[in-house]
């Protein structure tokens, strides 16, 4: 529980695994609760667990990918840059889903970290900055024991929920749809009751966001499926990352266009 060596090792899992398809710290016949390890690390791990649960929208929607479309969520990057050389070459990096380039920290008390953004014409936005960057290069980053190297993908959308202490805790907060211009951009969310398997038959529903980057307009399209308990009206905080607006929209399910200029 002193040891620094360790503590930054299990704090660099904690990071990675944030953006893995499950996240949990094991320990059989031992104490490894987060507040063991000093304030510090107590803090870093609480944010952590924190953005896992605002990123669950997002993971639970590509997660239903896997099961209705053979998809995966972890991703070498052969699978999404095939032709690019370079990526081949990395034996760290992966992709969490469609959207966010991950690469971990495996090296002690680093302060920065080299990373290889494959080849994509509309670059990849830092995802703790908002700096934009080229594809096809390497990047040095500045990075602390709070951060390890994470990107977005250019012409990309991510939804962003509410902190939460579990994940059917009921919130009045919208949800966070962040769009990443570039190109031309889709993301289907999926929802479901989250506590039966009425999903296998088909008691789900999808809403399915289509960013068309030439006009700077986000459809969110009509909503398809339902299911008991579903939420009728939604709110959604549109976030452009490009230009900084941000549009509130009330969702009755019908199609709904607004402008991000």
């Amino acid at each position: 529980y002193n040891d620094k060596e360790y503590i930054e090792r299990l704090l660099r899992w904690v990071q990675a695994s944030t953006f893995m398809p499950l996240m949990r710290i094991h320990g059989y016949m031992s104490d490894t609760e987060p507040w063991r390890y000093g304030e510090e690390a107590e803090n870093i791990i609480k944010e952590y667990i924190e953005l896992r649960y605002r990123l669950l929208p997002y993971i639970y929607s590509e997660a239903a990918r896997v099961t209705t479309e053979g998809y995966t969520l972890m991703r070498p990057l052969i699978f999404d840059f095939a032709s690019d050389d370079e990526a081949l070459g990395q034996d760290t990096e992966y992709m969490f889903a469609q959207t966010l380039l991950v690469n971990p920290v495996t090296e002690k008390g680093a302060n920065t970290y080299r990373s290889y953004l494959p080849c994509h014409s509309a670059g990849w936005i830092d995802f703790w900055t908002g700096t934009h960057y080229e594809g096809g290069q390497y990047v040095e980053t500045p990075i602390d024991i709070h951060r390890i190297p994470v990107f977005v993908k250019g012409g990309s959308i991510l939804p962003m929920g509410p902190v939460k202490q579990y994940s059917a805790e009921p919130s009045d907060e919208p949800l966070v749809i962040h769009v990443y211009p570039g190109a031309d951009a889709t993301f289907t969310l999926y929802e479901d009751a989250g506590t039966d398997l009425g999903y296998e038959a088909g008691a789900c529903c999808r809403i399915t966001f289509i960013w068309d980057d030439a006009n700077h307009n986000l459809t969110i399209a009509k909503r398809q499926g339902e299911f008991e308990g579903m939420e009728k009206q939604r709110k959604f905080r549109v976030v452009s990352s490009g230009n900084d607006v941000v549009k509130d929209i009330v969702y009755k399910g019908k199609k709904t266009t607004v402008s991000l200029w």
